[in-house]
């Protein structure tokens, strides 16, 4: 019994829990690491110095003999960010530099690249639009897009901002982000050596899976498995989602109107009420506000199976109606946004639906993985979900040690 024990920990720690216009390139990369080009800072971090754990299914960046520039200094993590470095330049000149990873739901590069345009103040572009700015880069796990976007918003400190260059790897379990935001012409300078950074992690997650495929046995696992159940109002049509979306709904009214309703998650805080209430008002036309003003319309709701924040906004002819709640290391939103007339008849609805949110207590996630250690073979069915700072594989080790 304890050398099962001991068998099953082991294997559960190794599971994996603008608008400006530039010319398409492909880029290919070798498997050499990234080049100290950039010019050394009198403040600048060893390039050796550690790097932060990976993201689920990925090595962490020290153990793939990723390099960095001298000058990029590696800073405090974030709960979303797996790498995060601060360049600094002439003047002031300063520009910030993340990894993030999310599911593979997040990686629809229009959705992204218009959130980003955003940020730099800048209006939204059309997928015609996109398929003229993008670069296309070659990696051992598939191709990446790169975009590099311009733009100051109102009342920001040109010195650190006006200039995103980021990268989305999407795969099938998750998708990276790479993101380099700050003073346009220190990103100028820095945009090669991004680009050699995101190629040669690329190529150091391939070399990683593979050795992690040796190694282990392949555990088999239901990606279709929901975490949440919920009942569908009558004269809801549910869609196809985008690839940031966890589900969609549709309702049609008299002379084409239309309703959309969507659910959306992330891990983590999902950004501030703050910051997600602004966006959702500058989508009908509506001026943000401040944080005080914003906690005044928030209204909670007790649905249940969860306690939620919700807020109904209106501009001009369009009306949202969203709803969130944060719970077990996960963000959930639920919008409904439309015509005003149509959406103010679907409300009851609405709420009923948020009613009906069931959150499954259980993952199934992992159907049946069968974990052998020496001669044995023991099936697990579920495992328990884990409060936000606690690493998967910590909770798998957890779970197989005392409970089999």
């Amino acid at each position: 019994m304890k050398r099962c024990v001991v068998y099953l920990s082991l294997l559960a720690a190794l599971l994996p829990g603008c608008n400006k216009k530039s010319e398409i390139k492909v880029y290919r990369i070798s498997k050499a690491p990234l080049e100290e080009s950039a010019p050394a800072q009198q403040n600048a971090m060893p390039t050796n110095a550690a790097s932060p754990a990976g993201p689920v299914g990925m090595a962490p960046v020290a153990s793939t003999n990723v390099r960095t520039p001298p000058n990029w200094e590696p800073q405090p993590l974030s709960q979303m960010r797996q790498a995060s470095f601060l360049v600094k330049g002439e003047n002031g000149a300063a520009a910030d530099i993340s990894l993030v990873s999310l599911g593979s739901a997040a990686g629809n590069v229009l959705d992204n690249v218009n959130r980003w345009l955003e940020q730099l103040g800048q209006p939204p572009i059309t997928a015609e639009k996109l398929a003229e700015i993008i670069q296309r880069l070659t990696t051992p796990i598939g191709e990446v897009t790169i975009v590099d976007l311009v733009g100051l918003p109102k009342d920001a400190d040109p010195a650190k901002d006006g200039r995103i260059v980021a990268a989305i790897t999407p795969g099938s379990t998750s998708t990276l982000f790479f993101k380099m935001r700050g003073n346009a012409d220190l990103a100028e300078a820095q945009k090669p050596d991004f680009i050699k950074w995101v190629a040669a992690v690329c190529t150091a997650q391939a070399e990683n899976k593979s050795r992690s495929t040796a190694a282990v046995p392949v555990v088999p696992q239901d990606s279709n498995a929901p975490q949440i159940k919920w009942k569908t109002p009558e004269g809801w049509t549910e869609v196809p989602p985008s690839s940031m979306r966890y589900a969609s709904f549709s309702v049609a009214g008299e002379d084409d109107a239309k309703i959309d309703i969507s659910i959306v998650t992330f891990p983590g805080e999902g950004g501030s009420n703050a910051d997600n209430v602004n966006r959702w008002r500058r989508q009908i036309g509506l001026a943000p506000l401040d944080d005080k003003e914003i906690m005044s319309m928030i209204a909670p709701m007790n649905a249940g199976s969860a306690n939620f924040s919700t807020v109904d906004m209106a501009g001009g002819d369009s009306r949202v109606i969203a709803a969130w709640t944060r719970r077990t290391g996960r963000s959930w939103f639920f919008k409904m946004s439309g015509p005003g007339p149509l959406v103010e008849h679907e409300k009851p609805k609405f709420f009923d639906f948020l009613r009906s949110i069931e959150f499954m207590k259980r993952s199934s996630v992992i159907s049946r993985a069968c974990l052998f250690g020496g001669h044995r073979k023991v099936a697990v069915s579920k495992f328990l979900f884990f409060p936000a700072g606690i690493s998967s594989a910590r909770c798998c080790l957890l779970t197989l040690s005392l409970r089999i």
